[in-house]
């Protein structure tokens, strides 16, 4: 937003970004999973639980759902100028506003998910 105006450019600048973060934290969840196959054998270090793990798995597609309706809000911007204005009120940057939210909370939990996981191997 550039003085209180908010184009479209400006939702898809953000929808690149969290795709990344999404990104990011899928490539961390395969980093725990494999973390996981490797301690399996070692005494010192404990093994993620079967509860540990779905939950992994839950917020794996969790991050996947919200990377696809992120690619669906990027289809349909893509058919306006992205330098068309839009004000607080209009459906896209309400849609905007609720991917938003959703993004503060799955990078809380992510970010929370990780350390108490790291802190379950034992490290």
């Amino acid at each position: 937003m550039k003085h209180g105006d908010i184009n479209l450019v400006d939702l898809d600048f953000e929808y690149k970004l969290w795709k990344k973060r999404l990104e990011q934290f899928q490539k961390e969840v395969k980093i725990l999973k494999y973390r996981n196959e490797e301690v399996k054998h070692e005494v010192k270090f404990t093994e993620l639980n079967t509860v540990e793990l779905m939950v992994l798995d839950q917020h794996n597609d969790e991050l996947e759902k919200v990377i696809s309706r992120i690619k669906t809000q990027e289809r349909e911007l893509q058919y306006y100028n992205k330098d068309f204005p839009i004000t607080k009120s209009h459906q896209y940057f309400k849609e905007h506003e609720e991917l938003r939210k959703k993004m503060t909370g799955i990078s809380t939990k992510h970010l929370a998910w990780v350390d108490d996981l790291i802190k379950a191997f034992g490290i």
